[in-house]
């Protein structure tokens, strides 16, 4: 009967949406399934990729090259873009690519905010006084934090206050230069005192050239120059792929169009390189990329650390960012981790070929825990990873594949340790309405790197081999649909299940305009997923644990209305987990988004109301709210309660402009908010958000 009023209720509420401002519906769905997933970290550098291009939209008659930041964009539709734009001369808008084969309305809805069409710029020299003339800027400066004071700040367990600070100033003249800094400091992080004297906790820079020395004599010049913070990103991601990577498919595009080297994101404040890289063009079909690293990373130590100075070995790396208690300080630099790597591409019509080698040099070993589930993780103080990567287009087949060795001495063994990762898969245009793909991938249980990331179910390509099908195309009555099945198997322990297991998942989108226009759309999504998981309490049976398999089914509905200054979004989403053992449990969530934005007056509105009804974590339910330029926001609904969010942005004028939010979640079945150090003794928590812009 609660769940009936609770529907009943936000039915009758007035029609209130959107996310991230002007968002398209397939942008966000693939953000909350990175959330689903624990993935936040790839979602906020997804949002960075996003913000940025949305801000300086690539030219598609220009840079087409560029497209290859995108992540759903595949090799055969950039050549089917070339081939257009060869026979028939520059688009004139986005909408063009309708006409080209392998661009159909999801991927085109996906371009749509990140590119524009407009002249061909004739390329020139690299001038300082072009740079310095012609470059433009951007200043972004926020703050934000909570009314109440959790656990935290009321004990002083924090160092510092719980505000969020943040401001990153961007150059750019063309795609040519771009120079980065930026900084930021966490809630809890001390500001200019105690551990944090130098101010903000992370700084970020970066400087990046391209085409220096490039003229028409010559075939050979530095086609990209990173110093700071970068990533290196190579093949399928099995040999070099630091920072954040996408396992998750948007669409068929699975094969990993891969940038090379690229600055690093905004505020990543882990597991990016520190250092100098270069690209050199060598004879037009070849290049070589050079790059070196040196990093203080930051670890778990073992407990007894401070009181026994012979331990010189760290148990893990902590990744969080955070460093905000004395534990998570201690945790702070203490790792010196030195990496040097090279790779070797060569590129013709059909084929795309490389090999990278990468060697990563630790200062301390790293000695894990002795948990069940720490049997085949990394030890040691180095690793050396080699790998062949190609990929084959003829048409509208395309064949992409990467295998790697890891070689690695644990420090408990004399043994050498060598071990291999493989993905190959395929992608098919059948036409501008069919599109499929599939992938198989192995990845060892020894398999070791520390800057990888492929496609798959973990978080590294590791313990793990499996399959995927994957396809996406317009049915008739003008439905679009969205489709994947994956399967894997772990064949050692990971964490929370402690022998050999199986996993499962699907996800369907369907989605169709409502009437004869586009104003009006439906979308239905299901996504099912089980895996194995630790009985609990955890018991053993014939000298092995014991474990149950569990199921997660989750449906989500949404009417979005899209009309001039108004855009509205209405969503009904429910979630239900159980297993052989576990009782099953499920969540049910609400909302009604509005999105304001006037033709003649500079301001933009936006709010969301929300209801849910969630009996436990395992049926959680996430949704992406609309924020500020470089601030992902994808809010979590559990327990039974409500939120509300507006956000308000004004233009100032052509350079300036400012916006403020507020949101409030309440819970109805609880008297507190949070847990450990974050617990707010009261039923609600209250956040807050101001960003000043400035662009010249």
């Amino acid at each position: 009967m609660r769940r009936i009023i609770l529907i009943l209720c936000c039915l009758l509420l007035p029609i209130i949406g959107q996310a991230q401002l002007s968002m398209s519906r397939s942008w966000r769905d693939y953000l909350e399934m990175l959330s689903e997933e624990g993935e936040d970290g790839v979602a906020e550098d997804l949002m960075d990729l996003y913000d940025a291009f949305s801000d300086n939209p690539v030219n598609l008659n220009d840079t087409v090259h560029i497209l290859q930041e995108f992540p759903f964009i595949n090799d055969i539709q950039r050549a089917f873009l070339r081939s257009y734009q060869m026979l028939y001369g520059e688009l004139m808008s986005v909408e063009e690519l309708y006409s080209i084969n392998g661009f159909d309305s999801v991927t085109v809805e996906l371009l749509r905010p990140l590119t524009r069409c407009g002249h061909h710029d004739t390329w020139t020299p690299l001038r300082l006084s072009d740079v310095l003339k012609y470059g433009r800027s951007n200043w972004v400066t926020g703050v934000g934090g909570t009314v109440e004071k959790a656990r935290g700040y009321r004990e002083d367990i924090y160092e510092g206050d719980n505000l969020r600070l943040m401001w990153r100033y961007t150059f750019k003249y063309k795609d040519r230069v771009q120079l980065q800094l930026s900084g930021e400091k966490d809630p809890g992080e001390a500001f200019f005192r105690g551990s944090q004297r130098q101010g903000f906790d992370f700084y970020g820079y970066s400087l990046m050239l391209n085409d220096v020395g490039r003229n028409a004599y010559s075939s050979v010049y530095l086609k990209r120059v990173i110093v700071g913070q970068y990533h290196a990103q190579f093949g399928q991601g099995l040999t070099a792929w630091s920072g954040f990577g996408y396992r998750m498919s948007m669409g068929t595009g699975i094969n990993r169009y891969a940038p090379g080297i690229r600055p690093n994101g905004v505020f990543t404040e882990y597991g990016y390189l520190q250092g100098v890289a270069a690209e050199v063009s060598l004879f037009q079909k070849w290049s070589m990329t050079l790059f070196g690293s040196y990093v203080n990373r930051d670890a778990t130590l073992p407990r007894n650390a401070d009181k026994d100075s012979t331990i010189d070995w760290v148990q893990s790396i902590y990744g969080s960012g955070y460093h905000r208690t004395q534990t998570e300080i201690k945790k702070q630099s203490q790792l010196e981790e030195t990496l040097l790597g090279a790779h070797l591409g060569f590129t013709s019509e059909h084929w795309k070929l490389g090999v990278t080698a990468m060697g990563t040099f630790l200062g301390k070993e790293i000695i894990p825990a002795t948990y069940i589930y720490n049997d085949n993780v990394f030890k040691g103080d180095r690793n050396f990873n080699t790998g062949l990567d190609a990929v084959y287009r003829r048409g509208r087949l395309l064949l992409f594949g990467e295998a790697a060795i890891c070689s690695n001495h644990a420090f408990d063994s004399i043994a050498l340790n060598v071990s291999p990762a493989a993905v190959v898969g395929g992608e098919f245009v059948f036409n501008n309405d069919h599109r499929m793909s599939a992938q198989v991938h192995y990845y060892s249980p020894t398999y070791h790197n520390l800057h990888a990331c492929a496609i798959g179910q973990g978080s590294n390509p590791q313990n793990e081999a499996g399959a995927g099908l994957y396809y996406q195309g317009q049915l008739p009555r003008r439905v679009m649909v969205s489709a994947l099945a994956e399967c894997a198997y772990y064949p050692h322990e990971k964490y929370l299940v402690y022998a050999p297991s199986y996993g499962k998942g699907a996800n369907v989108v369907l989605s169709r305009p409502i009437g004869g226009g586009k104003d009006l759309l439906l979308s239905v999504r299901y996504r099912y997923k089980d895996k194995g998981r630790n009985i609990t309490p955890s018991r053993m049976e014939n000298g092995q644990y014991l474990i149950e398999q569990t199921y997660r089914h989750q449906i989500q509905t949404d009417i979005e209305y899209n009309s001039g200054p108004w855009r509205l979004v209405t969503r009904l989403g429910w979630a239900h987990y159980h297993g052989n053992v576990t009782e099953a449990v499920s969540g049910l969530l609400l909302y009604q988004d509005v999105q304001f934005r006037p033709h003649r007056l500079p301001i933009m509105v936006a709010a969301r109301v929300a209801l849910f009804d969630v009996d436990d974590y395992e049926a959680r339910l996430y949704a992406v709210e609309s924020d500020f330029v470089y601030q992902y926001n994808s809010a979590i609904y559990q327990n039974e309660g409500c939120r509300f969010y507006l956000l308000m942005k004004y233009d100032i004028n052509e350079s300036w402009n400012i916006g403020v939010k507020y949101a409030i979640t309440s819970y109805a079945d609880k008297d507190e908010f949070g847990s450990g150090y974050d617990l707010i003794d009261a039923n609600h928590r209250q956040q807050w958000k101001v960003q000043l812009r400035l662009k010249w």
